[in-house]
């Protein structure tokens, strides 16, 4: 913890110092009470999010330090440009131009941020099976919604026109349907919105570890009244042509192990496996599964976690083929915790699972 609050003194620090070069004030005591506002603001919002460590209130004060964070991303881009412009050119920016171009470049890295967390993309996948499947069927994947107050109907409503757009046969959502509670999903009447979302072989969602937050019973019921079947840790047949087996997040103490929730399956139709993290590669891998589905990871959403993810997970992101089985990891159609995705975009997959 100490840590963190050290992080946090460092970036106001940071702050501080782009405001001081932007604003370049004239006076000592006008520096002075820069710095010290810039320290008093950051920490107002730093004691109001650890008065609820990781739920709502924290999560304010991580789209605060992260609109902290692009500012030294615009500050970078700026350094870079102006020694570009005056090696090329052969002449320096004027402080008024390099300032300008500083709150542009910030306000367009912001401007990016907001539009990939909120103006989701289709992604198209065929995935092909050795298995008997008589014809192919169409899957609309979508993950980690994370419903709540920065993420409720308008883009539920979004959700349910693009994949009722593309004619799935199933859609599968591969947990963390909900931001740690349904406060926000029952206040301003989600499950009007949600219950919307249909399919002809039907809706079937796992959760995910903002599911599992203590609240799991509550969520699962929730997701059920709105026509969405939870199979945690259950199996169901899709048109009695390809097996779903579902589990739940790593964070259920109860969860099984792959190989005992498959059993003895012994099938020669295709099998999907899906649950919310994709940290089991290496566990299904050697099991008769055709795709395994997932999510959690977002990608990364927001750089540079979207590289140093692939240092501490198996598959971040993407299509993988391992042993046989087929791994998917979507980055999500929500946002989390905070509003914003850089280097990754709000998404829904469209598969189709055909025979070779």
């Amino acid at each position: 913890m100490w840590l963190f609050i050290i992080g946090t003194q460092l970036l106001a620090f940071m702050t501080s110092m782009i405001f001081w070069w932007l604003i370049k004030p004239k006076s000592r005591f006008s520096h002075i009470s820069l710095v010290l506002s810039i320290f008093v603001i950051n920490n107002i919002f730093l004691i109001y999010g650890l008065s609820e460590f990781w739920r709502e209130r924290f999560h304010v004060y991580l789209a605060a330090s992260i609109l902290q964070g692009f500012m030294l991303y615009a500050g970078l881009v700026t350094a870079i440009i102006a020694v570009i412009y005056t090696q090329f050119f052969k002449q320096k920016l004027n402080n008024v131009s390099i300032r300008a171009f500083a709150v542009a470049v910030y306000t367009g890295i912001i401007s990016l941020a907001v539009f990939n967390a909120y103006s989701p993309v289709i992604h198209h996948l065929t995935v092909k099976t050795d298995k008997n499947l008589v014809k192919p069927m169409r899957i609309a994947l979508v993950s980690d919604t994370h419903l709540g107050r920065w993420f409720g109907n308008q883009q539920i409503d979004k959700m349910v026109a693009l994949i009722d757009g593309q004619n799935p046969d199933v859609v599968l959502i591969a947990g963390d349907v909900m931001n740690d509670s349904t406060d926000a999903y029952d206040k301003t009447n989600m499950h009007e919105h949600l219950s919307k979302l249909r399919a002809p072989l039907g809706v079937y969602a796992t959760l995910g570890n903002h599911d599992y937050s203590g609240n799991e019973i509550a969520i699962a019921e929730a997701i059920e009244r709105a026509g969405i079947q939870v199979i945690d840790n259950k199996s169901v047949w899709l048109d009695d042509a390809v097996l779903l087996v579902g589990r739940s997040d790593a964070t259920d103490p109860k969860r099984p192990a792959a190989a005992d929730l498959m059993g003895d399956i012994q099938t020669d139709k295709p099998v999907l496996f899906l649950e919310h993290s994709p940290e089991a590669l290496a566990e299904i891998k050697d099991l008769p599964v055709d795709l395994h589905l997932s999510g959690h990871t977002h990608g990364g959403q927001i750089f540079p976690l979207t590289v140093l993810l692939k240092w501490f997970t198996p598959l971040v992101y993407g299509f993988k083929a391992v042993n046989g089985s087929q791994f998917l990891v979507t980055s999500g159609y929500g946002i989390g915790a905070v509003p914003f995705r850089l280097g990754t975009r709000s998404e829904i997959w469209l598969i189709t699972l055909q025979p070779t």
